[in-house]
């Protein structure tokens, strides 16, 4: 049976300041949401002209919660992130599972970067 990942948080890894980042890592830094899809996680990433590597981590997270290295490439620039990834099992018998939705934005916030 083929697996479902669900993207729990994004982070940085220890030492990595955010202003290091390329304009278009943190533009999809700031597209992804809580509760969304690998496929929307990738599609986001390819929108942005970016090259996505995911690769699971050794350290296991407690409560399903796995880690991956999320390692973006945009020309010769390449950004690593720690994805914290829920994976679960997919249901026999139903159809496509509903894509989660960007949560409503409020739009007096600013964005992190």
């Amino acid at each position: 049976m083929a697996d479902c990942f669900e993207l729990v948080a994004l982070a940085l890894p220890a030492g990595c300041a955010p202003e290091s980042l390329p304009p278009a890592v943190a533009a999809f830094f700031a597209a992804c949401w809580p509760g969304m899809s690998r496929a929307q996680l990738l599609d986001r990433a390819r929108r942005l002209a970016l090259r996505v590597s995911l690769r699971a981590r050794p350290e296991p997270r407690p409560e399903g919660v796995r880690l991956y290295a999320l390692v973006l490439m945009t020309g010769a620039v390449k950004a690593e992130m720690v994805a914290h990834v829920r994976r679960f099992a997919r249901r026999r018998g139903g159809g496509r599972a509903k894509a989660s939705l960007p949560p409503a934005r409020d739009t007096r916030q600013r964005g992190l970067f």
